[in-house]
């Protein structure tokens, strides 16, 4: 996923916590407007809310937030409501309307599921509850008239075990959600890669080829080339009719790892099908492609394959056509496969540039 699609996302989460902030900001509106909360820190907390709130879009706008541990900073927007809310409790005059904040938390605590392993959910619904005790803490030696305590017992055991158990059911989906995101990368690479060679299998090969494909196409015509050439095991029909398929299993395992350790960093190689091999040479001209594929000529050539007899060495043929922009990528790789065939048309290993 690109970052400017994941920032995307993060700003949509983001955008739902802020309506829950709205929400709570309501219910302090309404008991200022029912004479349950004096003016000035009704303000003050208008104030602080708003401020946290164009504080997140700000670092998420700004890409400040991927300097973070945690980009989408859902901690943060769960944790910092809490401490305003503390604040305007503790001039609420009716205990019972106390309990509105409590239910807005928890209701925060919930956006954890998206992102928060279980210690963490944890230890939010924790702070959470330590912070209500920290608030009944001070009614009682500031302001004990607002306190009930029977009422608050039964309140605080209730409301401990509902953030408990909110918690770890939410660590638990988020738990799920994070091995369900593990097993459909699994996935992903096992339906990119050939199950023989490790490489990537055509389905990769074409997705690379269009993403090369679509970045020539924005080059000038004096930036560098994509060049492609299409590899060939010569003789491998024979190598599997003379010595089995296990052999030539063997071959094609082995030519894979020396093509990758040919490579440069930045080009790719996959598997075409059966012994034949794609090779992108992106930011490269036609020159330093033919030198890389005599590299992969020489390199191969030493070879030694111990399922073979003493003395067989292994040969390739390589078709090397250059990508125009413009074209299809389908044409490039036929241009490709033409020079392959000309190559093996004229004996065998060898190189042969498409015209």
């Amino acid at each position: 996923m690109s970052v400017d699609k994941s920032q995307r996302l993060r700003f949509q989460r983001m955008l739902w916590g802020f309506v829950s902030m709205g929400c709570t900001l309501a219910i302090v509106l309404g008991l200022y407007l029912f004479g349950m909360l004096p003016a000035l820190p009704t303000l003050v907390y208008a104030v602080i809310t708003m401020f946290m709130a164009i504080t997140f879009v700000v670092l998420n706008k700004s890409g400040l937030n991927l300097r973070f541990k945690d980009p989408s900073m859902t901690a943060a927007q769960i944790i910092t409501p809490l401490w305003p809310s503390i604040f305007i409790m503790y001039f609420v005059s009716d205990p019972q309307a106390r309990m509105a904040f409590l239910l807005m938390g928890t209701g925060g605590l919930l956006f954890g599921m998206f992102a928060l392993p279980r210690r963490t959910m944890l230890s939010v619904g924790a702070l959470i509850v330590t912070s209500y005790l920290v608030l009944l803490s001070a009614l009682l030696k500031w302001a004990p008239e607002r306190v009930n305590w029977r009422v608050e017992v039964v309140i605080v055991f209730a409301y401990f075990s509902v953030l408990m158990i909110v918690a770890y059911l939410g660590s638990v989906i988020a738990g799920m959600r994070t091995t369900l995101k593990k097993q459909n990368q699994k996935l992903e690479i096992l339906a990119s890669r050939d199950a023989l060679t490790q490489l990537p299998n055509r389905r990769a090969l074409m997705d690379q080829l269009t993403q090369e494909s679509a970045r020539i196409d924005r080059r000038t015509a004096a930036q560098s080339e994509l060049c492609i050439s299409m590899l060939d095991i010569d003789h491998f029909k024979r190598i599997n009719d003379t010595w089995g398929h296990d052999a030539g299993d063997a071959v094609l395992m082995q030519v894979s790892q020396a093509l990758q350790k040919t490579m440069r960093q930045g080009d790719f190689v996959g598997r075409f099908g059966g012994e034949e091999f794609v090779i992108l040479l992106p930011e490269s001209t036609l020159s330093a492609a033919i030198q890389a594929a005599e590299r992969i000529q020489a390199c191969i050539a030493e070879l030694t394959f111990p399922e073979l007899p003493d003395g067989t060495r292994i040969t390739v043929s390589q078709g090397i056509s250059v990508h125009q922009p413009g074209d299809k990528i389908e044409v490039t790789l036929k241009h490709a496969d033409e020079a392959l065939y000309q190559a093996k048309a004229q004996g065998r290993n060898r190189v042969v540039v498409a015209c």
